[in-house]
């Protein structure tokens, strides 16, 4: 969208199956409809933000019940949320539950619940985005898919792994050699290794979206390399020149990495190697992945853009949270 809101939120997007995309088309065609009338509605209040989300906020009290604590926990700034935002805000701390899964809300819990330090961040993210301009029902959904969501056990014991194998912040990485995305979330992945020494590893998982045809031969050839430890030496080549993925260009990258080329031959046509590929997918197919990158951080899927600023505030929140 061209609103300053749709430029705030935008980020690094999905690469998705085809298949996907299609299937969607009609619901995307709504939303686009619905989103093309609440932007003339907008339009024709210029930027006066404040006014149409306070009139939503007091649409939307509550009938009965306790009234809202509507004083900030410590840690937590909403001095720079104008009225409409606080009170979006505030309605949503005391509506979501705790981060921790205690039967309070948020709010309650960043005040009385000290062993709880997720509820704090929690209630800044939600503080970010209601200052960006997202509505009540959006931020208690990123709440709930950022905050609410179970940490999953993600097999990484055949997985080539970066940084410090002893350090306690773990991401792995579903991603697909063809796919953009992924892509430009190397040098991220990188630049948080290098700025978290010791405190991150980062783990490769496979996830060949069936719509790039080289996507899973250079999968393939990659677990052929990482036989011979040359894993990350041969796919820096694979990003680098992600439009020349053919079979020959492959075998060309191979050799240039030093790879013992009888030896790779050998296991990119072994049985075991595409089997390796094929576990990968499924466990992402088990996690119901529907697009690359895809990336959790100690267990918990990152639900907002791959960017440096994003996955570093999940990283900075999970040091913090296990201290």
């Amino acid at each position: 969208m061209g609103s300053e809101r749709g430029r705030k939120r935008g980020g690094m997007g999905d690469c998705i199956p085809r298949s996907a995309a299609l299937k969607n088309q009609p619901i995307m065609r709504t939303f686009m409809a619905l989103a093309a009338a609440a932007l003339t509605l907008l339009a024709a209040c210029g930027n006066q933000r404040s006014e149409a989300k306070a009139a939503a906020a007091a649409g939307a009290m509550a009938a009965a019940g306790k009234p809202d604590d509507t004083t900030p926990p410590q840690g937590v700034d909403v001095s720079k949320l104008d009225e409409g935002e606080k009170k979006i805000f505030f309605r949503v701390a005391n509506k979501v539950a705790s981060a921790c899964g205690k039967a309070h809300s948020l709010i309650y819990s960043a005040k009385n619940d000290p062993g709880c330090k997720r509820s704090i961040f929690a209630l800044r993210y939600a503080a970010k985005l209601a200052r960006d301009g997202y509505l009540e029902s959006e931020i208690t959904e990123a709440l709930e898919k950022r905050y609410l969501q179970k940490a999953v056990k993600i097999d990484v014991s055949d997985a080539p792994m970066k940084g410090d194998p002893k350090a306690p912040i773990t991401l792995v990485e579903f991603a697909d050699f063809e796919c953009p995305h992924c892509r430009h979330l190397q040098p991220v992945l990188d630049r948080l290794l290098e700025e978290y020494k010791g405190q991150i590893k980062v783990y490769y998982k496979h996830f060949p979206l069936r719509s790039h045809q080289n996507a899973e031969p250079a999968a393939i050839a990659s677990v052929a390399a990482q036989r011979q430890g040359k894993f990350w030496a041969l796919t820096t080549k694979f990003w680098k020149n992600q439009d020349a993925l053919a079979q020959a260009d492959l075998e060309k990258y191979a050799q240039e990495t030093g790879l013992d080329m009888k030896k790779w031959k050998e296991d990119l046509g072994a049985a075991a190697t595409k089997q390796r590929v094929d576990k990968d997918r499924a466990e992402g197919d088990r996690l119901n992945i529907s697009g690359t990158p895809t990336v959790y951080v100690n267990g918990r899927e990152v639900t907002d853009a791959k960017e440096y600023e994003t996955l570093k505030a999940w990283i900075d929140e999970e040091l913090e949270a296990n201290k």
